[in-house]
């Protein structure tokens, strides 16, 4: 079943177009990778799907209800929660605190004692049980990222756009994020897509990939014709020599 459908995706930005007729579609309880060169566009596709953005043209459908022009918060409501490339915890807040808003918002709760232990169950998931009442810039940068995920999962969604939620970490923090995810697909049984530079990551944990380049899908399929694909490969060594390096992306 398609969860998240994008059809026809246009956006520009000072007349430089970025997304041009994008195309494709997430099933329900997978977990869908989305990869490209720097500048591609992939971070715009979750600002749109998001409602942070409004696309040019195109549409974007999610569980069957179009959300194109839908407010943000009102998108967080339906279903879809996101991370960030940067981290911005709420400052002088403790990690629990920092969740209070997206469940009492967009999560469905109304009873702040209620939302507390919600907050509690949900740092505990991401490995951050032990600091739930520590302040947030305490952490360290592989906390901050799970601190991230729980942020978005506070807002209980049926949709999680993860965002770099790889980069920076050493091989150890990257191993660990991965069970992570997939711990949280199994037993939360949400959708997830993920970018990411980190093809370790991207390899290991997605049922599929997408590769966004030239303002288009160019490719979709299992990790391991992905990575053999010629057409992915050629992308990537013209994009400057970075392979799949990181960077803010667009």
């Amino acid at each position: 079943m398609t969860l998240l459908e994008l059809q026809g995706v246009e956006k520009s930005f000072g007349g430089l177009s970025v997304l041009d007729g994008v195309t494709f579609s997430v099933e329900t309880g997978s977990i869908q990778g989305l990869i490209g060169p720097n500048g591609a566009g992939k971070t715009t596709i979750f600002n749109i799907v998001s409602g942070l953005l409004r696309a040019d043209a195109g549409t974007v459908v999610f569980d069957g209800e179009e959300i194109t022009e839908m407010a943000p918060r009102r998108i967080a409501r339906r279903g879809i929660g996101r991370t960030f490339q940067i981290t911005r915890p709420y400052p002088g807040m403790t990690s629990r605190d920092n969740l209070l808003p997206g469940l009492l918002y967009a999560g469905g709760y109304d009873r702040v004692r209620d939302a507390r232990t919600r907050a509690t169950e949900l740092l505990e998931l991401v490995d951050l049980g032990a600091d739930a009442t520590e302040e947030s810039r305490s952490l360290t940068m592989s906390e901050q990222k799970r601190l991230e995920i729980a942020r978005a999962l506070a807002t209980e969604p049926e949709l999680l756009l993860l965002d770099e939620v790889f980069a920076g970490l050493s091989h150890e923090d990257i191993n660990r994020q991965i069970e992570l995810i997939e711990r949280i697909q199994s037993d939360l049984d949400i959708t997830i897509i993920l970018i990411e530079h980190v093809m370790e990551a991207t390899m290991t944990i997605c049922d599929q990939v997408g590769v966004l380049a030239n303002g288009g899908i160019i490719a979709e399929d299992v990790p391991a014709e992905i990575a053999h694909n010629e057409q992915v490969i050629d992308v990537y060594l013209g994009s400057g020599g970075e392979g799949v390096g990181g960077g803010v992306d667009a």
